[in-house]
């Protein structure tokens, strides 16, 4: 966000500490946008993410350009004028997608913001032609080239675009029922405060002539992008539980180290029907299905020697470091008696029912992870309940 421009036209000093502040600004978003060009997940929110580091980098760029301009044997009025215009519109484009990412963070897909799209997007449309009508400034008959009130109209639709998206994400987080999904809400609701706070902050010391917004959102987007990567890295994205990755870290750092009096068991729980709920009702119930059954297992985890994880699309699995294998069966056998609860059940036209499958480290034929999680095929506790054996079915 080129707010550096506010009030700044048409100064001269410390040029080469300011141009060099934007070369560094524009070296760490090539390397964010770099890594995600290499990033296997791609999600809606991340090509958005990625957009707004294509519009900063462009934007500090432009900043550099119009510094460059400044020395007098350089110096061209016209050209400096169209980089502050190009600037500021180029300025109002990243807030409007911070929007787009939050609704994309929280609904999962655009839904949402279509249905709005025309009244959300009348501010930037407004934004965008004020800064074509002031490129016609640089025709004959027009003199004037104060920038003062086009910065304050951008950042006006900056901080309005910023206020909706943490609007948003502060009433969506109010309604998460997962404590998990409550921290990531809070977290895009006030993240983005901080360059409307450096908004403020620059336009109170615009005199002073010292950069503040760029460096800021810089910072910000890099904390970001660090975030979602961690998050990303061992975290599901639907259920906010470990993901894959996380339990194989986890299976491999603890059979390093067991002995021989530890006993480490593996138990599989695959939801049953999965298909049928989908093609009768969507994917989004399926999601809903599979985020209630996420916390069912997370309220009966006793925390001790235990490990939760959401294997697959509609798989759990669950480590357990236990002395015998009744402790396991009781375990298992506990889950089964409790997942007949109302609100688990309430979710479904039919029963709710899972699967269970379980190995242990260590038996004979089972000497590493990909042994381990192989075997859990081979052993059934609980199988698979088909609808077709329930009279009345119809899928």
């Amino acid at each position: 966000m080129g707010f550096v421009f506010f009030g700044g036209y048409g100064f001269e000093m410390h040029n080469i500490a300011l141009i060099e502040i934007g070369i560094c600004c524009t070296a760490i978003l090539l390397l964010v946008l770099y890594q995600y060009r290499i990033s296997l997940l791609q999600f809606p929110e991340e090509r958005t993410f990625k957009k707004i580091l294509i519009l900063m980098i462009a934007e500090t760029i432009l900043d550099i350009g119009g510094k460059l301009q400044f020395p007098d044997r350089f110096s061209n009025p016209d050209v400096k004028y169209l980089i502050v215009v190009l600037t500021a519109a180029l300025t109002q484009f990243i807030p409007y997608l911070w929007n787009l990412f939050v609704h994309y963070k929280i609904y999962g897909s655009a839904y949402h913001f279509r249905k709005y799209a025309i009244p959300i997007t009348i501010p930037l449309v407004m934004g965008v032609l004020y800064c074509i009508t002031r490129i016609y400034q640089l025709q004959p008959g027009h003199k004037e080239l104060s920038v003062t009130e086009l910065w304050t109209i951008t950042n006006s639709i900056s901080i309005f675009y910023i206020a909706m998206a943490s609007f948003i994400s502060f009433r969506s987080a109010h309604k998460n029922n997962t404590k998990t999904g409550w921290r990531q809400q809070q977290y895009l609701c006030w993240i983005m405060l901080i360059p409307v706070v450096a908004i403020i902050i620059q336009i109170a010391l615009q005199k002073l002539e010292i950069p503040i917004v760029t460096p800021v959102v810089t910072l910000v987007l890099l904390h970001i992008h660090i975030s979602q990567q961690s998050m990303l890295i061992t975290m599901d994205h639907l259920t906010g539980l470990n993901n894959e990755r996380r339990l194989n870290n986890f299976l491999r750092d603890k059979t390093a180290d067991l002995t021989s009096e530890q006993r480490l068991f593996l138990l599989t729980i695959k939801l049953d029907n999965m298909r049928h709920i989908r093609r009768k009702f969507g994917r989004k119930k399926v999601e809903e299905i599979v985020v209630a059954f996420a916390n069912f297992l997370r309220e009966r985890m006793p925390g001790d020697n235990m490990f939760l994880a959401h294997y697959q699309k509609h798989s759990f699995a669950i480590v357990l470091e236990k002395k015998t294998w009744n402790d396991v069966e009781a375990f298992c056998n506990m889950l089964i008696s409790t997942s007949n609860s109302t609100k688990l059940q309430s979710l479904a036209p039919w029963p709710l029912t899972f699967s269970i499958n379980y190995s242990e480290f260590g038996k004979p034929g089972v000497n590493n992870v990909i042994e381990f999680l192989d075997d859990t095929k081979n052993n059934c506790y609980k199988p698979t309940t088909s609808l077709y054996t329930r009279s009345g079915f119809k899928p």
